[in-house]
């Protein structure tokens, strides 16, 4: 090539690194630069100018996917993950003989309804493991089997399928154990009105978005399918008619609270024994927990919160039992507790014995905040 035609190259190389500075986004950047240098007809274009282009593209596209080093939480310099879009508006279209029509195709019985106590609950900094604010506005939803003895789906046990269904929905009733409860026909019943808590979750932790939510009663929403988990590491089985069902169900909770993806969690994910500070006290939904079909991104890959800000420990047998579902935050959660202690320069058990008495003072002062509550109604 001569001078001439160098000189025409370095021209229109320039052109298109400044057309392609424009373009905020790396994936847009570099498919531009590949397009143009395919339209080009030049596969001799010297490297300088064309494949350098290319490589710094592909660096910053590389630079803007993040890793599950980088995800939430993690030491104090980094960015939490975003909690994603929630869906289009769902609204209210009649309520006629004690069943509420909505939208998307949803229908909640209202029969079943009581109350519980009025909602009101704390919101922590998940990197100083301070206090907030309060709120009454649901944050989440925890996913639920309701662990009730079930028969088999077929016709022939329809009778036996409406028993169990009533006997279990009495009950729940009695205990105000959820907020919706979806039985196997995909029937949807409101159980604990929404502006009350519910008795679903009990000692429990999770956090995104850089929030901290302690005891999950009154932050999250509690909806429970009709069935038992077999296995930890299989995990429950649903009905096609509960996938459709707790699809619809989750698009209006969503809708309507403003409920971030990535604060619709299984109650595995979230449950804990405070005495001996581990993870996993209840296994409901440890593995098999349909995010995708109703609408969700995969949360089983977020670090376990209990593990990662409070030092919550795990045999490596419930790591093995639930696979690679729940194993993976588990892992994550371990590794994310381990920088952190790292960036405070604290040694590990420093910082197991610091976060620790942390979760003690607010478990207490959630203890002292329910006793004042129940003063206050007496």
């Amino acid at each position: 090539m001569g001078a001439i035609g160098r000189a025409r190259e370095k021209l229109r190389a320039g052109r298109l690194e400044l057309r392609a500075a424009r373009l905020k986004d790396p994936v847009a950047k570099l498919r531009y630069l590949r397009a143009a240098h395919s339209s080009s007809g030049r596969s001799g274009a010297p490297w300088p100018l064309w494949k350098a282009a290319l490589v710094a593209a592909a660096m910053l596209l590389i630079a803007a996917v993040p890793t599950d080093s980088d995800a939430w939480p993690a030491p104090p310099a980094e960015t939490p993950q975003p909690a994603g879009q929630p869906p289009a508006d769902v609204w209210l279209v009649e309520e006629r003989d004690g069943v509420e029509y909505f939208s998307n195709g949803l229908r909640i019985d209202n029969r079943s309804a009581v109350e519980g106590i009025p909602r009101r609950y704390p919101v922590y900094d998940a990197e100083t493991l301070e206090l907030r604010e309060w709120r009454t506005v649901p944050a989440g939803i925890v996913y639920h089997t309701t662990e009730s003895h079930i028969a088999p789906f077929r016709p022939e046990q329809n009778g036996r399928l409406m028993r169990a269904g009533q006997w279990m929905l009495d009950y729940v009733r009695r205990n105000r154990s959820y907020h919706f409860v979806v039985d196997r026909f995909g029937r949807v019943h409101r159980i604990v009105i929404e502006a009350h808590g519910a008795a679903h979750a009990g000692a429990s932790i999770w956090a995104s978005g850089g929030e901290l939510f302690v005891n999950l009663n009154s932050s999250f929403l509690g909806v429970a399918f009709e069935t038992e988990t077999r296995e930890p590491a299989r995990g429950a089985e649903l009905t096609p008619a509960q996938m459709l069902a707790g699809r619809v169900l989750t698009e209006m909770l969503r809708a309507r609270y403003r409920i971030a993806e990535a604060n619709c969690v299984t109650h595995a994910q979230v449950s804990v024994a405070p005495s001996v500070m581990v993870v996993g006290n209840h296994l409901d939904w440890s593995a098999n927990f349909p995010f995708e079909a109703l609408g969700l991104a995969d949360n089983y890959a977020a670090p376990i919160a209990a593990v990662a800000l409070f030092g919550f420990r795990f045999d490596r047998e419930f790591q093995r039992a639930t696979h690679s579902a729940l194993g993976r935050g588990l892992a994550l959660g371990e590794e994310l507790f381990r920088r952190r202690a790292q960036a405070l320069g604290r040694s590990e058990s420093q910082h197991r014995a610091a976060v620790e008495r942390r979760y003690r003072e607010m478990i207490q002062a959630l203890r002292r905040e329910a006793g004042t509550k129940e003063d206050h109604s007496s």
